[in-house]
């Protein structure tokens, strides 16, 4: 017969009792603890989780009216709470951030083995070599499944790595025994926190769940701006400054080559636009009037042969240079001898 202690003109058990005041304890030592379901969840999985937390959090599988009364004792608005009290429950108390523990068990994966409905978690491979299954009736099996297998001393032997399953797919009922038989979990199993109590404040599961990567594109999408912002306002910041000095010292080159300033840093560029202007307005004099120097005009957006529209054109020149040379040769020796 269990011992009995009397509290408040009642007898309990001296178990829930001790129970109380341990949940009492932990509640007051830790200023986070979570919810978790353990509905259909192997115990021997929430050993893993167990081990794996030691030193960083409590586990603690109880009943809920034990942890009512524990909260109470603890100073902690059930109200808040009591809509996560229902079915059986885990309770994780630790003083580190309930967003930290949340992700240990989004990044925590557990397995176990198929049962018939279940879908692959990740791609399902049965790998070449030794089965270890005797042959007979399960070579129908291998064969079903387009399992590759030949019999070596007596037992199957899968020929090459065959997947019957990818991630989503139902996982064959044919094939669970054998994935048992060669120790293959496929299917991932994860403890659902269904809430937080972190310093009197109740934090649902689903919304302690941070995406990472989201945030941290927001984060230098908005550093990004700021810096922008920041330059244009010439905010006095050592780094703001340097972008602000490069900026300026770029558009000042800029602005004194346009105008034709001559500096050390800007004669490359402003002799260049000098050049660019000056055979732009040549081309378009030529044929207009006698500048003395040759301009080759190139329509635009004419390809890089343009040159040789040029070349050919001088060639042209010359020709009737030579024929009008020889003309006035002819007359000349006709004046002459009459």
């Amino acid at each position: 017969m269990s011992q009995a202690v009397v509290v408040e003109g009642k007898r309990v058990a001296k178990w829930k009792v001790e129970e109380v005041n341990e949940l009492t304890d932990l509640l007051k030592g830790n200023k986070t603890v979570l919810i978790a379901s353990v509905e259909s969840f192997p115990a021997d999985k929430l050993h893993e989780i167990r081990k794996r937390l030691r030193g960083k959090a409590v586990v603690r599988v109880t009943k809920n009216t034990l942890f009512r009364i524990a909260a109470k004792k603890s100073g902690i608005d059930v109200e808040k709470i009591d809509q996560y009290l229902t079915g059986p429950n885990a309770f994780i108390f630790t003083n580190d951030n309930p967003f930290e523990i949340y992700m240990f068990f989004e990044k925590f994966k557990l397995k176990r083995f198929a049962i018939p409905g279940d879908k692959a978690d990740e791609e399902v491979v049965v790998p070449a070599g030794d089965t270890g299954i005797p042959a007979g009736p399960m070579l129908s099996v291998f064969g079903k499944l387009k399992i590759q297998t030949k019999v070596q001393e007596g037992k199957i032997h899968v020929v090459k790595d065959t997947v019957v399953a990818k991630p989503g797919d139902p996982i064959p009922v044919e094939i669970i025994p054998i994935l048992q038989k060669l120790g293959i979990m496929p299917v991932h199993v994860k403890l659902k926190v269904k809430a937080a109590y972190y310093e009197n404040l109740v934090i649902p599961g689903e919304q302690l769940h941070l995406d990472l990567e989201g945030y941290k594109n927001d984060v230098l999408k908005a550093f990004s701006e700021a810096f922008t912002l920041a330059t244009e306002a010439v905010y006095p910041e050592p780094k703001v400054l340097e972008n602000v000095i490069s900026k300026a010292f770029a558009r000042a080159r800029a602005l004194a080559a346009e105008a034709g300033f001559v500096t050390p840093e800007t004669a490359e560029a402003a002799f260049a636009r000098a050049y660019s202007k000056a055979m732009a307005l040549a081309s378009a004099l030529a044929g207009k009037v006698d500048l003395g120097i040759q301009v080759a005009t190139v329509p635009a957006g004419a390809p890089a042969g343009g040159g040789q529209v040029q070349e050919k054109k001088e060639e042209e020149k010359k020709e009737e240079e030579k024929k009008a040379s020889e003309e006035d040769v002819g007359a000349g020796l006709s004046s002459l001898f009459g």
